[in-house]
């Protein structure tokens, strides 16, 4: 009896064992066909990344190029260094190594680390850009001693003119952790480059290429074996624009050593031909990821970094006189025979407003008024025409807004109106402030590409375009994929008479004795119709230097807008800039005019 309760127990404890055991081969069995079956493929790609790897080739970005054709941003070889953290045996040991051997800051390296965490994507930190052939040696000569270090050559942005055209082509740098958050940015990895200012940011769908990428097999070290295949990149396209090298050399070599901007335009199609804004950047500084350059022109007071042509809001001076004369015509304000007396001075509301010319113009109707800059005219014309139809005159025209060059950034004029400060600051307009605004100060503040726009619009007698950098985009193998046309800016019906008056009279600015620009703008082979204008600044500096022109005078292939920052006079500071652009762009002779003219606005 006791025999058979022990062989109950034994037959008991096998039945659990053997429970025990299906069970597990059960669990086993489920686990595996899990491995094997449904998660097979992810097991076999992760097992392939234990010694297989994928690397970005970059594509280099596409070239940039003048209208003639001359290279004005390309790409040169870069050596890059990359650390790899799951080949790092030693953190301290690599880290502190390439700061003793290369220089790197360590906190920099540190922070490049963490930020990878975010996208785990990203195997290879880019660590330092465009490494001299000395730190190269250095990193190569110790790599046995830095585990995880990997230098590549890798295209890198270059602008062959430096400083020349910074504000146009902009530059490239590396894409930041928050901008990779971003839905823009949602296709590029850590160390990837972007365009950050100007066309190279405007464009960056076009110029950036498509990576390509080779697959190697690494050994346990990290070190390649063998590669398995390649797929290479492809090139950025290139951007073929309306700037000319010439032209646009003519006006960096004018505005050197000054503040302020030009930009210079086909009127017959918007084609910039040359922007110029000074003080200017080196883009190949800003691309190398210099920290101590990017600091020194953040900080500058100067502002390098905006562009004064499309982003710089000034008071326009007399350069604004031609709109003031339109909005007059056509309001019936004025004719061409209204005159007004100028000895030199003009009351109103208790206060006195002067003109230029101290010892007055005598009478003046509109012709002499613009020729001669006469303030005590528009005085008068301004209070007869009311600012509101200044207003809707510079509306019109398309001062008020943004060109729409393509650049970004691009600010908004300003011309005000009795609804602006109604609505801006809760009061009503007085008369008195119209007397300011008819010669272009108080509340009106105007870019220099707005005030090239109003050149435009009087020498195309009502019609501008759009102002255009890029004239085409062309692929690697030389495809034209987008030719940009001309695009219509204004196109504003006005009495042929009035606009013809104001035309003839910008004509007379140059080309007429006691005209303001007579003795620093006028070629005798070609004719150059403009306006001077002085502005207050504002900051208690000297007055700013306008010239608006647009040559030749009775069909105008060019227009100009110029301003040199407290250059004092427009005719002796910015107009001879607009002479050297038309001896540039025509080719005729330099010859002295050694007429007597007025030194004036």
């Amino acid at each position: 009896m006791h025999v058979r309760q022990q062989s109950t127990a034994h037959e008991k404890k096998y039945k659990w064992c053997e429970w025990i055991l299906v069970i597990t081969m059960i669990v086993l069995f489920m686990r595996l066909f899990d491995l094997q079956i449904l998660r097979g493929e992810e097991m076999k790609r992760l097992s392939e990344q234990n010694r297989v790897r994928v690397k970005k080739i970059l594509a280099p970005r596409g070239t940039i190029f003048d209208k003639t054709g001359k290279i004005l941003a390309n790409t040169r070889p870069s050596f890059n260094l990359y650390l790899i953290p799951e080949d790092i045996k030693d953190f301290s040991q690599t880290v502190d190594g390439l700061v003793q051997l290369l220089g790197i800051d360590r906190e920099e390296i540190i922070e490049k680390l963490k930020d990878a965490r975010d996208f785990p994507s990203s195997f290879a930190v880019k660590i330092e850009s465009d490494m001299s052939m000395d730190q190269v040696a250095k990193a190569e000569a110790n790599k046995f001693y830095l585990p995880g270090v990997v230098i590549q050559i890798e295209p890198k942005r270059n602008y062959p003119y430096n400083t020349m055209l910074s504000h146009v082509l902009g530059y490239v740098s590396e894409v930041g952790g928050e901008e990779l958050k971003t839905a823009e940015y949602k296709n590029y990895s850590m160390g990837d480059t972007i365009g950050k200012f100007g066309l190279e940011r405007m464009y960056e769908k076009y110029l950036r290429g498509v990576d390509g990428e080779k697959r190697v097999e690494v050994d346990a070290s990290g070190k390649e074996v063998r590669v398995l295949d390649t797929k290479e990149p492809v090139s950025g396209n290139s951007l073929y624009l309306n700037i000319d090298m010439d032209v646009q050399t003519t006006v960096e070599q004018a505005l050197e050593g000054k503040k302020g901007g030009a930009v210079i335009a086909d009127p017959r199609t918007g084609g910039v031909l040359a922007l110029v804004s000074h003080p200017a950047f080196d883009p190949n500084q800003l691309t190398s990821g210099s920290r101590e350059y990017w600091k020194s022109i953040a900080t500058d007071p100067s502002h390098p970094l905006q562009n004064r042509v499309t982003q710089g809001r000034f008071p326009p001076g007399s350069t604004f006189k031609p709109l003031v004369a339109l909005a007059a015509l056509e309001k019936g304000a004025v004719n061409e025979n209204t005159a007004f007396g100028c000895g030199g001075h003009f009351g109103f509301g208790g206060h006195v407003f002067k003109c230029w010319q101290k010892r007055g113009h005598g009478s003046v109707s509109l012709h002499k008024g613009i020729v001669q800059s006469c303030d005590v005219y528009f005085y008068n014309t301004g209070l007869k025409t009311g600012v509101d139809s200044i207003h809707e005159m510079a509306v019109r025209i398309g001062v008020t807004k943004p060109t729409g060059v393509d650049l970004p950034g691009e600010k908004s004029g300003l011309v005000p109106s009795t609804e602006w400060k109604k609505r801006t600051f809760g009061e009503k307009w007085y008369e008195g402030e119209t007397v300011s605004v008819a010669i272009g100060q108080g509340a009106v503040w105007l870019t220099p590409i707005g005030l090239m726009q109003l050149a435009s619009f009087v020498g195309n007698e009502g019609v501008t375009f759009k102002p255009r950098i890029v004239n085409r985009i062309v692929s690697p193998e030389g495809k034209v994929i987008m030719k940009f046309e001309p695009v219509m800016g204004a196109n504003v019906k006005l009495d042929k008479h009035n606009i013809t008056l104001v035309k003839e009279a910008m004509k007379g600015v140059v080309n007429e004795a006691g005209g303001t620009a007579y003795s620093n703008a006028r070629l005798d082979n070609v004719s150059i119709s403009g306006k001077t204008g002085s502005a207050q600044s504002g900051s208690g500096g000297a007055d700013h230097a306008w010239f608006i022109a647009f040559a030749p005078s009775d069909t105008p292939s060019v227009a100009m807008g110029i301003l040199v920052e407290h250059g004092l006079h427009g005719a002796s500071a910015a107009a001879p800039i607009a002479k050297a652009v038309a001896r540039t762009m025509f080719k005729v002779p330099d010859k002295e005019i050694k007429s007597a003219a007025l030194n004036a606005h």
